[in-house]
């Protein structure tokens, strides 16, 4: 069953010039790549329109996109073709989310301006989803809106958004067995174009 937030962001992604515009690496997945780490394989959950992925797929072996977007992923595809060790896939992550091969690998996972997509029951199912594919000591970066950026003004006004206490989101990894190794709330670290949204940055680490 295709909801209304799986149509928004299929008809958001056929947009040719949004995808052109924004083709940049972002500044979280710069932070990301800055953080000392040995993963072979890189897993991005809501890859977009593959900024970031494409960008960071040069610092590992493999690496997995995954998105809800039929049109992103299609574009991605074919925009991404010579990138030998780049994967897109479509998934809803709160649905038949096949996990075993991920559960393998040696991996970090990365996901910037996803959950704040996701309703909290939305984000438990994720959780719980990540619990189950990451091992010991591996790591999730996270970055997305907090409640403090629900009232400033968008450049995309028609997104869905959970505006996100930071707190709230630590007691809902630490309940699935995560530790936060890092977390860092405010301005200054999504800027685009005229909007500085208030964001947080949070590292967990699986116990």
């Amino acid at each position: 069953m295709i909801t209304k937030k799986n149509r928004y962001w299929q008809k958001f992604y056929k947009n040719r010039s949004f995808n052109d515009k924004v083709s940049f690496p972002s500044q979280f997945s710069i932070f990301t790549l800055s953080q000392k780490h040995n993963k072979k394989t890189l897993v991005e959950f809501g890859c977009g329109n593959g900024r970031d992925v494409s960008y960071m797929s040069k610092f590992f072996k493999k690496t997995y996109a995954f998105d809800i977007s039929e049109s992103a992923i299609k574009h991605n595809i074919d925009k991404f073709k010579s990138f030998k060790n780049l994967n897109f896939k479509i998934c809803d992550v709160t649905k038949n989310f096949s996990y075993k091969n991920l559960k393998k690998l040696n991996k970090l996972i990365y996901t910037r301006f996803f959950i704040h997509t996701l309703s909290d029951d939305e984000i438990k199912i994720f959780i719980k989803l990540l619990s189950k594919i990451m091992n010991k000591n591996e790591k999730i970066f996270l970055e997305y809106r907090t409640h403090l950026d629900k009232n400033k003004k968008k450049v995309f006004r028609n997104h869905y958004r959970n505006f996100l206490n930071p707190e709230k989101v630590k007691i809902f990894f630490h309940k699935e067995n995560f530790k936060n190794t890092y977390s860092i709330n405010g301005f200054g670290l999504a800027i685009f174009d005229e909007e500085d949204p208030h964001v947080s940055r949070q590292i967990f680490q699986k116990k």
